[in-house]
């Protein structure tokens, strides 16, 4: 196997270069383990059921890793996750690194590094010649390449490497069976003498923290979900300001993007609006990444998926409410001039699944232990108003944003032909005295 290239962030730690083998047929779970153990790999990473690869990698029982390793490959898998694409990027110390995704899935022998761009040319020639529809991120009619933060901003438990476990023997069964009972026959009596006195002090080490007990009770409850802040909404108005509004004789209506883990999901909608118009010249005028589907003679939708800059809850060091009440709607009070309409909802605890003691009997909760709530935000409004949010925006998470195109007479602070609809919610910290 390759010697694998590890880089350690704030949030997460990055694994470059793991191999790959493709995964077909059903089961891809089942058949990814076994080639994993095949490899006598130390850790291996694949999407669900439905993956179409598996990565693994041997790390040397010299280097132990304490926190959690994602791949880098998979988080581009998860950013790219329809077309085909291959990222090539120089990495300080390492040299180019090269992975190609094809529908999802990690390409075999990619995750590499390479001494020189010329070096990794030869490799790309191959990929062309076995994906004609390839696109090289960062070339024109391309998506650009995206920073290591954004790969960063991609580990999720899909792209975890799980540690394989197992004891590999190196005698034969019989022989096996016959040192454990020999073993067994030497040390039980003795091992049951020394443990006998002291059941009762075994017994109260398996009694469950409470406070730990929470702690991981809290943390289930941020599982999942992900705040755009500052950043993440500053790349959603990108998407909505690179849309163009005529193409080739079809005008947008209506743009709308939601959210999917560290992606958005979205999809322009165009009207035919002159004579000449046609299925064709839209065609040639649209974006690479954008798949077009003609509900009528008059009517076109683009879908595509964007990199949504979301951060998972758990990694984020959130305000409570009182700050929130005291800064954060005060700036929304200053700005409301610039939207028509401003609503924020009253703050709500996030479910917490109660933890449970060894007889099944809820654990009281620790005073003072803090833990996650929101409140639903609602903006509508011009477009050209949404940057003035931008520095406001560290804790939320947006559910939906649309974006509508109309025909209006007067323009005003509140009101433009461009208006843009956000619908999320401002994640916030509590403790017991205040939820």
């Amino acid at each position: 196997m390759t010697e694998p290239f590890i880089l350690s962030f704030h949030s997460a730690t990055l694994v470059f270069g793991l191999d790959w083998f493709p995964l077909i047929g059903a089961r891809a779970e089942r058949l990814g383990m076994r080639i994993a153990k095949r490899h006598r790999s130390t850790h291996c990473v694949l999407a669900g059921e439905g993956a179409g690869s598996v990565g693994l990698l041997a790390l040397k029982s010299g280097r132990p890793q304490k926190k959690n390793l994602y791949s880098a490959a998979q988080n581009v898998a998860v950013l790219f996750a329809t077309g085909t694409i291959v990222l090539l990027m120089e990495l300080d110390g390492a040299g180019y690194w090269l992975v190609a995704i094809h529908e999802g899935a990690v390409v075999a022998r990619t995750d590499r590094f390479y001494p020189s761009r010329e070096a990794a040319d030869d490799v790309l020639a191959e990929l062309r010649l076995a994906y004609p529809q390839l696109l090289v991120l960062g070339t024109p009619h391309a998506p650009g390449i995206p920073t290591m933060a954004a790969i960063e901003a991609a580990c999720s438990a899909s792209t975890q490497l799980r540690r394989i476990s197992g004891w590999r023997p190196f005698l034969p069964w019989p022989v096996q069976c016959f040192v454990l009972v020999l073993v067994l026959a030497l040390l039980l009596p003795a091992a049951w003498r020394v443990l006998l006195p002291d059941r009762a002090e075994a017994g109260a080490h398996l009694r469950k923290d409470p406070t730990q007990a929470w702690r991981d009770a809290i943390a289930h409850s941020a599982q999942g979900r992900y705040v755009h802040g500052a950043r993440g909404s500053r790349m959603l108005l990108e998407t909505f300001y690179a849309l163009p509004v005529n193409i080739r004789g079809w005008r947008l209506r209506q743009a709308e993007c939601v959210p999917q883990a560290v992606q958005w999901q979205c999809q322009a909608r165009y009207e035919r609006q002159e004579p000449d118009a046609s299925n064709r010249s839209f065609l040639e005028k649209i974006r690479p990444e954008w798949k077009v589907e003609f509900t009528s003679l008059d009517h076109a939708s683009a879908i595509w998926r964007t990199a949504s800059g979301g951060v998972p809850l758990a990694h984020q060091r959130l305000a409570d409410s009182k700050a929130n009440e005291r800064h954060f709607f005060s700036a929304l009070q200053g700005l409301r001039a610039g939207f028509a309409d401003v609503q924020v909802g009253k703050t709500r605890p996030l479910p917490i699944p109660v933890p449970m003691d060894e007889q099944g009997r809820p654990i009281p909760r620790p005073a003072q232990l803090l833990a996650y709530s929101s409140r639903s935000v609602q903006l509508s409004g011009p477009l050209r108003s949404a940057g003035l949010l931008l520095p406001h925006m560290s804790f939320i998470a947006w559910n939906k944003a649309a974006l509508t195109l109309r025909d209006i007479n007067a323009p005003s602070a509140r009101d433009s032909g461009l208006t843009l609809t956000l619908q999320g919610v401002l994640y916030e910290n509590e403790s017991p005295a205040t939820s």
